[in-house]
């Protein structure tokens, strides 16, 4: 039977895929059991094709999307927040996977729409683990969440990029500090032996590396991107042609944002609370 319920959730899930950038993959799921509506694939503008249309590329962040629906005023609190009674057990679900979880709460009600959402995985981390640390053992089986009304979906999409992009962030910036952690020793022996230093091309090689995490040279903080790189292997080209002699590490374009960039790996959630503080906003 098709219960009143089902059409709310239905027009939902409409007015959820209606907002989201067509240049988006969205893909609808078959089994919604497990609290799954919809996911997204997320791409970036790759320049135009030859009749000047735009093209877009993938970047292969992704997130799922629970989508609840109702037809009723969404009631907002004094802190500018939406609350939701969620089943512990989806938040138990949810927080298996690495990949996020963002829940959408939806009213339908004709003049009234709206979308507000909030990233589960974060929510648990950053608040329930926090405030309610025994929550998983509580006898209680389900528990409020409260969606902050910044996390608007069509006015702060930016943000579900930022939260579906950070599982690749994190996987680039380990292999970024796995590269890294060599290069302070590239550079003193460079320093030390100046012209009879012959392994250019292997720290080349490396810094090439780097350029190819793209996430991580996008998102970062610590103004390091592509044409830092490029820029400090240059550099060594011209050390390695007697045209630059460095005499200090510091000498090295960008050593200190890349070392900065290379400390980030162990703080990166606090980082990102410090950020989003800054900016008025919160990490879920």
């Amino acid at each position: 039977m098709r219960t009143y319920q089902h059409i709310i959730d239905t027009k939902a899930v409409r007015q959820v895929i209606n907002a989201i950038p067509e240049h988006c993959v969205v893909r609808e799921l078959t089994e919604r059991d497990y609290g799954i509506d919809l996911m997204i694939e997320l791409f970036l503008g790759a320049g135009e094709d030859k009749k000047g249309n735009k093209q877009y590329d993938t970047t292969g962040h992704v997130c799922y999307l629970q989508i609840k629906g109702t037809n009723e005023k969404l009631k907002i609190n004094r802190k500018k927040e939406v609350a939701y009674t969620i089943d512990k057990k989806s938040l138990l679900y949810v927080e298996k996977f690495s990949t996020p979880f963002i829940l959408t709460r939806v009213c339908t009600l004709e003049g009234k729409e709206g979308i507000y959402f909030l990233w589960l995985q974060r929510y648990i981390a950053d608040v329930l683990d926090v405030e309610r640390p025994h929550w998983r053992t509580e006898k209680k089986q389900s528990l409020t969440v409260y969606i902050p009304t910044h996390n608007d979906f069509k006015q702060n999409f930016a943000k579900v990029e930022y939260i579906s992009s950070r599982i690749k962030y994190i996987e680039e910036l380990s292999e970024y500090c796995e590269l890294h952690s060599t290069l302070p020793i590239y550079f003193q022996s460079i320093i030390r032996h100046q012209h009879k230093y012959h392994d250019f091309e292997g720290i080349i090689t490396e810094l090439t590396r780097i350029t190819n995490l793209s996430t991580l040279l996008t998102k970062n903080n610590s103004c390091i991107d592509k044409q830092a790189i490029l820029e400090l292997i240059n550099f060594l080209t011209e050390v390695k042609n007697g045209q630059q002699v460095p005499r200090n590490p510091t000498d090295f374009p960008h050593y200190e944002n890349m070392e900065h960039l290379g400390t980030t790996f162990t703080s990166s959630r606090i980082v990102e609370k410090i950020v989003a503080e800054n900016d008025g906003d919160t990490t879920y």
